[in-house]
Protein backbone atom coordinates (compact mmCIF):
# COMPACT_ATOMS: atom_id res chain seq x y z
CA UNK A 1 0.00 0.00 0.00
CA UNK A 2 1.22 3.51 -0.93
CA UNK A 3 2.10 6.27 1.65
CA UNK A 4 -0.82 8.10 0.40
CA UNK A 5 -2.74 5.64 0.22
CA UNK A 6 -2.90 4.71 3.65
CA UNK A 7 -2.43 8.07 4.89
CA UNK A 8 -6.04 8.68 3.34
CA UNK A 9 -7.94 4.91 4.64
CA UNK A 10 -6.53 6.67 7.84
CA UNK A 11 -7.64 10.10 7.71
CA UNK A 12 -11.04 8.22 6.77
CA UNK A 13 -11.20 5.89 9.63
CA UNK A 14 -10.17 8.74 12.62
CA UNK A 15 -12.79 10.76 10.52
CA UNK A 16 -15.50 7.81 11.20
CA UNK A 17 -14.60 7.83 14.76
CA UNK A 18 -15.23 11.34 15.46
CA UNK A 19 -18.20 11.44 13.22
CA UNK A 20 -19.10 7.99 15.12
CA UNK A 21 -18.01 9.81 18.93
CA UNK A 22 -19.90 13.08 17.85
CA UNK A 23 -23.30 11.02 17.04
CA UNK A 24 -23.08 9.34 20.54
CA UNK A 25 -22.51 12.26 22.21
CA UNK A 26 -25.21 14.26 20.54
CA UNK A 27 -27.76 10.90 21.35
CA UNK A 28 -26.37 11.12 24.72
CA UNK A 29 -26.91 14.77 25.47
CA UNK A 30 -30.36 14.60 23.81
CA UNK A 31 -31.28 11.54 24.90
CA UNK A 32 -33.91 10.86 27.85
CA UNK A 33 -32.52 9.59 31.32
CA UNK A 34 -34.09 6.76 32.49
CA UNK A 35 -35.46 8.38 35.80
CA UNK A 36 -36.84 11.01 34.34
CA UNK A 37 -39.28 8.89 32.27
CA UNK A 38 -42.22 8.22 35.04
CA UNK A 39 -44.58 6.18 35.11
CA UNK A 40 -48.11 7.41 33.43
CA UNK A 41 -50.62 8.10 36.51
CA UNK A 42 -54.12 8.78 35.43
CA UNK A 43 -56.32 12.15 36.40
CA UNK A 44 -57.64 9.99 39.36
CA UNK A 45 -54.18 8.52 40.39
CA UNK A 46 -52.35 11.86 40.21
CA UNK A 47 -55.72 13.26 42.19
CA UNK A 48 -55.19 10.91 45.04
CA UNK A 49 -51.52 11.14 45.26
CA UNK A 50 -51.84 15.09 45.34
CA UNK A 51 -54.36 14.49 48.38
CA UNK A 52 -52.05 12.01 50.47
CA UNK A 53 -49.07 15.24 49.72
CA UNK A 54 -51.64 17.48 51.07
CA UNK A 55 -52.62 15.98 53.97
CA UNK A 56 -49.04 14.98 55.41
CA UNK A 57 -48.14 18.59 54.80
CA UNK A 58 -51.20 19.39 56.82
CA UNK A 59 -50.46 17.62 59.55
CA UNK A 60 -47.18 19.01 59.39
CA UNK A 61 -49.07 22.82 59.90
CA UNK A 62 -50.91 21.25 62.50
CA UNK A 63 -47.03 19.98 64.77
CA UNK A 64 -45.61 23.52 63.71
CA UNK A 65 -48.65 25.99 64.78
CA UNK A 66 -48.96 23.63 67.95
CA UNK A 67 -45.40 24.59 68.37
CA UNK A 68 -46.62 28.15 67.90
CA UNK A 69 -48.93 28.13 70.16
CA UNK A 70 -46.57 26.15 72.93
CA UNK A 71 -43.76 28.98 72.64
CA UNK A 72 -46.30 31.88 73.19
CA UNK A 73 -48.09 30.40 76.15
CA UNK A 74 -44.11 30.27 77.37
CA UNK A 75 -43.78 34.25 76.92
CA UNK A 76 -46.95 34.42 78.52
CA UNK A 77 -45.61 32.54 81.26
CA UNK A 78 -42.38 34.18 81.67
CA UNK A 79 -44.12 37.33 81.84
CA UNK A 80 -47.02 36.82 84.28
CA UNK A 81 -45.79 33.87 85.95
CA UNK A 82 -48.28 31.93 84.69
CA UNK A 83 -47.68 27.90 84.26
CA UNK A 84 -45.49 26.77 81.42
CA UNK A 85 -46.59 24.41 78.53
CA UNK A 86 -45.63 20.77 79.75
CA UNK A 87 -42.33 19.47 78.20
CA UNK A 88 -44.57 16.01 77.41
CA UNK A 89 -46.91 17.55 74.77
CA UNK A 90 -46.94 15.88 71.71
CA UNK A 91 -45.69 19.29 70.14
CA UNK A 92 -42.55 18.90 72.53
CA UNK A 93 -41.29 15.25 70.48
CA UNK A 94 -39.83 15.18 67.03
CA UNK A 95 -42.14 14.75 64.22
CA UNK A 96 -41.62 12.61 61.06
CA UNK A 97 -43.10 12.99 57.95
CA UNK A 98 -42.51 10.80 54.79
CA UNK A 99 -43.35 11.84 50.88
CA UNK A 100 -43.33 9.38 48.02
CA UNK A 101 -41.89 10.22 44.62
CA UNK A 102 -45.44 10.06 43.40
CA UNK A 103 -46.99 12.10 46.15
CA UNK A 104 -43.93 15.11 45.81
CA UNK A 105 -44.93 15.03 41.98
CA UNK A 106 -48.61 15.39 42.03
CA UNK A 107 -48.74 17.59 44.63
CA UNK A 108 -46.42 20.03 43.05
CA UNK A 109 -48.16 19.99 39.26
CA UNK A 110 -51.45 20.93 41.68
CA UNK A 111 -49.82 23.23 43.07
CA UNK A 112 -48.13 25.48 40.12
CA UNK A 113 -51.27 24.90 38.57
CA UNK A 114 -53.06 26.39 41.27
CA UNK A 115 -50.68 29.34 42.08
CA UNK A 116 -49.38 30.20 38.55
CA UNK A 117 -46.29 28.82 39.12
CA UNK A 118 -45.76 27.04 36.28
CA UNK A 119 -46.48 30.16 34.20
CA UNK A 120 -43.54 31.67 35.89
CA UNK A 121 -40.92 29.15 35.33
CA UNK A 122 -42.30 27.91 31.96
CA UNK A 123 -39.63 29.95 29.81
CA UNK A 124 -36.74 28.36 31.58
CA UNK A 125 -38.05 24.99 32.39
CA UNK A 126 -41.01 22.40 31.59
CA UNK A 127 -42.01 18.88 33.13
CA UNK A 128 -40.17 19.82 36.20
CA UNK A 129 -39.83 16.17 38.03
CA UNK A 130 -38.80 15.45 41.88
CA UNK A 131 -37.30 12.09 41.73
CA UNK A 132 -35.66 9.87 44.84
CA UNK A 133 -33.60 7.63 44.86
CA UNK A 134 -31.53 5.92 47.73
CA UNK A 135 -28.79 8.42 48.96
CA UNK A 136 -29.68 10.73 45.77
CA UNK A 137 -32.59 13.47 45.48
CA UNK A 138 -32.64 14.56 41.54
CA UNK A 139 -33.94 17.62 40.96
CA UNK A 140 -34.61 17.73 36.91
CA UNK A 141 -36.18 19.39 33.90
CA UNK A 142 -36.32 19.85 30.11
CA UNK A 143 -34.58 23.13 29.11
CA UNK A 144 -36.59 24.84 26.42
CA UNK A 145 -33.27 26.45 24.92
CA UNK A 146 -31.12 23.42 24.43
CA UNK A 147 -33.67 21.23 23.66
CA UNK A 148 -32.87 19.00 26.61
CA UNK A 149 -33.24 17.30 30.33
CA UNK A 150 -31.43 18.99 32.64
CA UNK A 151 -30.74 17.06 35.94
CA UNK A 152 -28.95 18.27 39.41
CA UNK A 153 -28.10 15.15 41.51
CA UNK A 154 -28.05 16.49 45.14
CA UNK A 155 -26.86 13.45 48.28
CA UNK A 156 -28.74 15.17 51.54
CA UNK A 157 -27.35 13.89 54.94
CA UNK A 158 -27.44 15.29 58.09
CA UNK A 159 -23.50 14.64 59.73
CA UNK A 160 -22.25 13.96 62.69
CA UNK A 161 -21.85 17.14 63.85
CA UNK A 162 -25.54 17.94 63.25
CA UNK A 163 -25.30 20.10 60.53
CA UNK A 164 -27.53 20.04 57.00
CA UNK A 165 -25.38 18.81 53.98
CA UNK A 166 -26.87 18.92 50.41
CA UNK A 167 -24.15 17.73 48.60
CA UNK A 168 -24.49 18.26 44.56
CA UNK A 169 -23.03 15.25 43.31
CA UNK A 170 -23.54 15.92 39.50
CA UNK A 171 -25.12 17.37 36.93
CA UNK A 172 -26.42 15.97 33.95
CA UNK A 173 -27.20 17.11 30.19
CA UNK A 174 -29.48 14.42 29.03
CA UNK A 175 -27.68 11.66 29.66
CA UNK A 176 -24.01 13.13 29.83
CA UNK A 177 -22.80 14.68 32.61
CA UNK A 178 -22.67 18.32 32.20
CA UNK A 179 -19.20 20.40 32.19
CA UNK A 180 -18.87 23.47 35.39
CA UNK A 181 -18.04 25.58 32.08
CA UNK A 182 -21.72 24.88 30.59
CA UNK A 183 -23.73 26.34 34.46
CA UNK A 184 -20.80 28.17 35.90
CA UNK A 185 -21.67 31.68 34.72
CA UNK A 186 -24.96 31.08 35.67
CA UNK A 187 -24.01 29.58 39.43
CA UNK A 188 -22.11 32.59 39.73
CA UNK A 189 -24.67 35.13 38.43
CA UNK A 190 -26.83 33.91 41.12
CA UNK A 191 -24.42 33.94 43.78
CA UNK A 192 -23.63 37.21 43.09
CA UNK A 193 -27.14 38.41 43.58
CA UNK A 194 -27.63 36.64 46.60
CA UNK A 195 -24.04 38.44 48.43
CA UNK A 196 -25.45 41.64 46.89
CA UNK A 197 -29.18 41.15 48.70
CA UNK A 198 -27.81 39.40 51.93
CA UNK A 199 -26.28 41.82 54.03
CA UNK A 200 -29.64 43.99 54.27
CA UNK A 201 -31.73 40.72 54.91
CA UNK A 202 -29.59 40.34 57.61
CA UNK A 203 -29.19 43.62 59.15
CA UNK A 204 -33.31 44.08 59.22
CA UNK A 205 -33.68 39.81 60.68
CA UNK A 206 -35.25 39.86 63.57
CA UNK A 207 -36.87 37.10 65.68
CA UNK A 208 -39.80 37.46 68.04
CA UNK A 209 -39.58 35.78 71.94
CA UNK A 210 -41.80 32.83 70.30
CA UNK A 211 -39.95 32.33 67.51
CA UNK A 212 -41.70 34.22 64.51
CA UNK A 213 -39.28 35.27 61.84
CA UNK A 214 -39.52 38.29 59.79
CA UNK A 215 -39.07 38.32 56.33
CA UNK A 216 -35.40 39.45 56.30
CA UNK A 217 -34.87 36.53 58.49
CA UNK A 218 -36.59 33.99 56.28
CA UNK A 219 -35.07 35.13 53.21
CA UNK A 220 -31.42 35.31 54.96
CA UNK A 221 -32.11 32.10 56.49
CA UNK A 222 -32.69 30.60 52.88
CA UNK A 223 -29.67 32.70 51.38
CA UNK A 224 -27.23 31.00 53.49
CA UNK A 225 -28.78 27.53 53.01
CA UNK A 226 -28.30 28.49 49.79
CA UNK A 227 -24.19 29.62 49.55
CA UNK A 228 -23.75 26.62 51.45
CA UNK A 229 -25.19 24.21 49.09
CA UNK A 230 -23.31 26.43 46.08
CA UNK A 231 -20.12 26.48 48.16
CA UNK A 232 -20.40 22.72 48.68
CA UNK A 233 -20.29 23.06 52.66
CA UNK A 234 -22.46 22.21 55.42
CA UNK A 235 -25.53 24.40 55.91
CA UNK A 236 -27.76 25.14 58.96
CA UNK A 237 -30.31 22.61 59.94
CA UNK A 238 -32.55 25.13 61.80
CA UNK A 239 -34.97 25.68 59.10
CA UNK A 240 -38.75 27.56 59.20
CA UNK A 241 -41.63 25.95 58.44
CA UNK A 242 -44.50 27.71 56.93
CA UNK A 243 -47.58 28.20 58.85
CA UNK A 244 -50.83 29.41 57.14
CA UNK A 245 -53.07 29.53 59.87
CA UNK A 246 -51.40 32.29 61.98
CA UNK A 247 -49.59 33.39 58.41
CA UNK A 248 -45.99 33.02 60.44
CA UNK A 249 -43.33 30.56 59.82
CA UNK A 250 -41.62 28.80 62.88
CA UNK A 251 -38.13 27.36 63.41
CA UNK A 252 -37.43 23.96 63.95
CA UNK A 253 -34.26 21.78 63.35
CA UNK A 254 -33.83 19.04 60.79
CA UNK A 255 -32.43 16.11 62.62
CA UNK A 256 -32.73 13.14 60.02
CA UNK A 257 -32.82 12.96 55.94
CA UNK A 258 -33.62 9.45 55.26
CA UNK A 259 -34.02 9.12 51.08
CA UNK A 260 -34.61 5.28 49.82
CA UNK A 261 -36.14 4.83 46.52
CA UNK A 262 -39.05 6.65 45.73
CA UNK A 263 -39.40 7.89 49.21
CA UNK A 264 -38.40 10.74 51.32
CA UNK A 265 -38.65 11.12 54.95
CA UNK A 266 -37.94 14.46 57.18
CA UNK A 267 -37.47 13.99 60.96
CA UNK A 268 -37.43 17.84 63.03
CA UNK A 269 -37.54 18.58 66.43
CA UNK A 270 -39.04 21.73 68.17
CA UNK A 271 -36.40 24.86 69.16
CA UNK A 272 -35.98 26.38 73.16
CA UNK A 273 -36.03 29.57 72.98
CA UNK A 274 -32.08 29.65 74.10
CA UNK A 275 -31.43 28.05 70.45
CA UNK A 276 -33.75 30.40 68.43
CA UNK A 277 -31.82 32.93 69.68
CA UNK A 278 -28.73 31.16 68.68
CA UNK A 279 -30.01 30.69 65.20
CA UNK A 280 -31.19 34.47 64.51
CA UNK A 281 -27.43 35.10 65.49
CA UNK A 282 -26.09 32.19 62.55
CA UNK A 283 -28.94 34.57 60.21
CA UNK A 284 -27.09 37.74 61.22
CA UNK A 285 -23.40 36.50 61.44
CA UNK A 286 -21.31 37.61 57.97
CA UNK A 287 -20.84 34.45 55.46
CA UNK A 288 -17.12 35.00 56.76
CA UNK A 289 -17.75 34.65 60.14
CA UNK A 290 -20.66 32.15 60.30
CA UNK A 291 -20.52 29.34 63.28
CA UNK A 292 -21.80 26.09 63.07
CA UNK A 293 -24.37 24.62 65.01
CA UNK A 294 -23.30 23.92 68.27
CA UNK A 295 -24.27 20.51 69.46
Amino acid sequence: MSRRKWIKRTLLSIAFVLALTAGVSYWAFKGTPEYYQRRAMSEQERADAAERARRKIFRTQEWVAQLRADAQRAVHAASTGAPPPSATTRSSQPFSVSFTEEELNAGFETWSKAFGWDVRYARYISDPRIVLRKDRLILAGTVPDVGTVASFHFEPTIDAQGQLVLTLRRVYAGRLPMPDLMWTSQRERLLSAIRQRLPAWQRGATMAPNGDPNRDAMMAAASNLLLAVMNDQPGDPSIFVWDPANKAATPVRLTEVRLADEELTLTAEPMTAAERKAMLERIRAPESSATPLAR
